[in-house]
């Protein structure tokens, strides 16, 4: 149950970066400040938990899961890589199960304003580069953390976090658009929403688009073009969906692609040069 101290309006996270609004609701929460003065009094370990948003224990790391109990934090504090069976496991001293208790009530406030809505997450979905708004079923999976470095939320697989969506930045419910634009982005969602259709045909003209400068960059045949000329041809082809940013991203994927000489042919395209 969440405590009093956090029931309060997130008024004060709204236009924060996800890593920026982590720091300030729970790192930066007085109580947990001054337990992690007095933590790093008695040994400096884990003092990058308090100084920087780590999540404890021996090695660095940035990423917190986004359902994680009390008892897993303090577990961390005083978990170690190496473990000796004929020695009883380490138990955290009282200073860090206090502090493990307000660090998993301060976050859970915070994802709890993220699945009521309260507060709005915006980022850039990995898979296709888009920006666009996270929907609020996210919030409730298991499989799920935060890098509170690099404001980004990941996907565990394999024991590694692969990163969703970067660049997350939150927003208060007032500030954000229509609900006409929020795409609630569940895994199994049934009909794809307006905004989701539209992410879908972007993503179809940047395929198509890869395809296009392949098979004419690869051609030997074919006389190289400058990027003006390619953008002003793929502009007609894709006038609504199709921005100049993803199209250099287009052609910067296609050069990588080529052999030496069609990639110099067409990284600095100009009159061949006759054949003797």
């Amino acid at each position: 149950m969440l405590s009093e101290a956090v029931k309060r309006a997130p008024d004060d996270l709204g236009g924060l970066p996800l890593a920026e609004a982590f720091h300030r609701h729970v790192i930066q929460d007085d109580e947990i400040a001054e337990i992690g003065r007095r933590i790093m009094q008695v040994q400096r370990g884990n003092s990058d938990v308090f100084l920087e948003g780590q999540f404890p224990g021996a090695f660095v790391n940035f990423h917190w899961p986004l359902h994680i109990s009390a008892a897993d934090i303090a577990y961390a504090f005083v978990s170690s890589p190496v473990t000796f069976l004929d020695r009883p496991l380490p138990t955290p001293s009282e200073l860090e199960s206090a502090a493990s208790k307000l660090i998993a009530d301060r976050f859970a406030a915070l994802v709890n304003y993220l699945a009521q809505g309260q507060l709005i997450a915006v980022g850039t979905f990995n898979a296709t580069g888009v920006e666009g708004p996270i929907g609020t079923g996210q919030w409730r999976r298991a499989d799920l953390v935060i890098d509170v470095k690099n404001s980004a939320i990941c996907e565990m697989k394999d024991h590694r976090p692969v990163a969703l969506w970067t660049g997350v930045c939150l927003q208060l419910h007032d500030q954000h658009p229509s609900n006409e634009q929020f795409v609630v982005s569940l895994p199994n969602a049934e009909e794809p929403t307006r905004a989701r259709k539209q992410i879908q045909t972007k993503e179809n003209s940047r395929r198509q688009c890869v395809d296009w400068l392949g098979a004419m960059m690869s051609d030997p045949s074919v006389s190289p073009l400058t990027n003006t000329q390619l953008w002003r041809d793929a502009k007609s082809k894709w006038p609504k969906t199709l921005s100049k940013r993803e199209f250099d991203r287009c052609r910067a994927t296609v050069l990588s692609s080529l052999s030496e000489k069609q990639r110099y042919l067409w990284g600095r395209p100009g009159p061949r040069r006759k054949q003797s």
